[in-house]
């Protein structure tokens, strides 16, 4: 698994692990023993209507719109099952 992960460094991955778990990412680095992913979270907030101003002085909805950051995981090498690549959208 280690070669295989080597070979695909830096490129976007589906790693499906042995607890039957799938995880979209890039492969960031790599060591003897773990593998570091970086993908994407996606987070949904809810919008706020406050009918008599609030924040706003005329009223209306408040809030953010819903948007994607990032995380980095730590997998060990032994708890993947199978690795392939993914295309970028």
């Amino acid at each position: 698994m280690y070669n295989l992960c080597k070979k695909h460094m830096k490129q976007y991955v589906l790693v499906e692990t042995t607890q039957g778990d799938s995880l979209q990412g890039v492969i960031v680095d790599l060591d003897d023993e773990h593998i570091y992913l970086v993908t994407p979270v996606f987070q949904e907030q809810q919008r706020q209507f406050y009918p008599y101003g609030g924040y706003y002085p005329y009223g209306g909805y408040y809030g953010y719109p819903p948007g994607v950051g990032l995380r980095r995981l730590i997998l060990p090498l032994t708890a993947i099952a199978a690795l392939s690549l993914l295309p970028w959208y």
